[in-house]
């Protein structure tokens, strides 16, 4: 090296020299914001100084998710490019692990929150790191190893010896015994944690299966390529129907427009093809809206040759007679939808009322078909329009809500047997809302459905309820 590329080298490192005081100095003096802008430039200067690093992590996390999530990144990144650090039980190194750590336990990833404070409890031999160690595995559903977590804390240090942690470990013993038998134990607590991101950009059956429906795991498997299915309740019964007929299932629709989408449209469907007396409008209307070649006669016998009845719950909202109270079935356009508001009472219906037009469907398509299995799921498809409240975002939350609610009564909370909720609607809003194309990727429109989607969905309904 040349005298003047030493000059400069040493002059270099007396600057970072200058910064790296001042950097302490500020945090000694608890200038955390000065402190911050010092470090930021110190890396900016050498990006490789390890301490500088973690020290700006610390710095930058002010508690939010985003600056927490920039911190556990950087955290990680010093743990992924420097392994060395978890063979050397420095008090530093020890530090920078259960930092990370412990920001992993609040943003995720939990698995990687478990991995360093099993590396860290090991390293440190400390009560309160093994006590964290306990409690991460608490809540990710890993009982038996725990329990033995926590009694190493105890062990470690007696003040863990309380009541409190006494009883986590009875309930922790007692789960860690059941094993996978506790899964599926009526009226136990149950444990659920919300997915990681990971797992909502990742494959969708596998998040459908592992997060959404991972209820029905131990669910019944009586779906084979012979299975005849029968959809109805909303258009999106259409778009599930159309999916299991492409993936070889043969599925009837009871098309007859998206016009009938509501519990009590479909309740009047049910009154005229049981032949009985309903509103001459009402009558006419529906005949108007059946696709060519439909009848009584037909439709019947479809529900009579079926296995599995597919329910899709549309929407809560509908057209009453002002003066009677009663369903009408009006024919909107976009000229008269206006004047029919004015005519008629548009309101959200209750979950009383919808729970028993459903259970009136579905004893109806019992006795065409004694035995029929029932899936039960809500439509994520919108409420386009609504007269009710100027926020259609806001009806269309109490709308999907309540027929939420009245799928779990129907399926929970009934008599009824051999019926089971699909979790569709979970899907494609909760899914949705975490990752990108689940609406609007086919043709632009955000109330439509992406095709994709909906195979992947009838995929994981598929395996759900088919032998392996």
């Amino acid at each position: 090296m040349s005298t003047t590329a030493l000059d400069s080298h040493t002059q270099f490192q007396s600057i970072l020299g200058q910064i790296r005081t001042l950097a302490y100095k500020y945090i000694e003096d608890k200038d955390y914001v000065s402190a911050q802008l010092a470090f930021q430039k110190l890396l900016e200067l050498d990006p490789k100084d390890i301490n500088a690093r973690f020290i700006y992590a610390q710095l930058i996390d002010d508690g939010s998710h985003k600056k927490r999530a920039e911190a556990r990144d950087m955290m990680l990144a010093i743990l992924d490019e420097n392994p060395q650090i978890f063979e050397q039980a420095t008090e530093g190194n020890l530090h920078l692990i259960r930092s990370a750590a412990v920001r992993c336990s609040h943003v995720g990833p939990f698995t990687r929150s478990m991995e360093l404070f099993r590396k860290l409890a090991k390293a440190s031999n400390e009560a309160a790191d093994y006590f964290s160690l306990s409690e991460i595995l608490t809540q990710n559903n890993e009982f038996e190893e725990a329990v033995a977590a926590l009694e190493k804390a105890i062990q470690l240090n007696p003040a863990y010896d309380n009541p409190l942690n006494r009883e986590t470990l009875d309930l922790a013993r007692t789960n860690a015994k059941k094993g996978s038998k506790a899964k599926e134990a009526k009226g136990r607590a149950k444990v659920g944690r919300y997915p990681e991101t990971k797992d909502f950009l990742g494959d969708l059956q596998t998040l459908i299966t592992n997060h959404i429906a991972v209820n029905l795991a131990a669910a019944p498997k009586f779906l084979d390529k012979s299975t005849r299915f029968f959809t109805m309740g909303s258009c999106f019964a259409r778009n599930l129907s159309k999916s299991l007929n492409d993936s070889g299932y043969n599925s009837h629709h009871m098309e007859i427009s998206e016009y009938i989408n509501t519990t009590f449209a479909n309740r009047v469907f049910v009154d005229w093809l049981r032949g009985a007396k309903i509103d001459p409008e009402i009558r006419e209307r529906i005949v108007e809206l059946l696709p060519p070649g439909s009848s009584q006669e037909n439709t019947l016998a479809v529900i009579k040759q079926a296995d599995v009845f597919i329910l899709t719950l549309g929407v809560a909202a509908a057209f009453f007679d002002r003066e009677t109270g009663a369903f009408v079935l009006p024919r909107p356009t976009a000229l008269n939808s206006r004047a029919l508001a004015e005519k008629y009472k548009f309101r959200t219906a209750s979950v009383q009322e919808n729970v028993d037009n459903v259970r009136y469907l579905i004893d109806f398509v019992r006795s065409v078909r004694p035995g029929i299995k029932v899936i039960v799921t809500v439509s994520p498809v919108p409420l386009l329009t609504s007269f009710e409240y100027e926020s259609v975002v806001q009806a269309d939350c109490l709308s999907k809500s309540t027929m939420r609610l009245v799928a779990h009564e129907i399926v929970n909370n009934s008599d009824l047997e051999d019926i089971w909720y699909w979790p569709s609607f979970e899907v494609f809003r909760w899914g949705g809302s975490n990752a990108s194309s689940f609406f609007a990727a086919d043709d632009g429109a955000a109330w439509h459905v992406s095709e994709d989607k909906v195979s992947a969905t009838v995929r994981a309904f598929v395996q759900t309820f088919s032998p392996v």
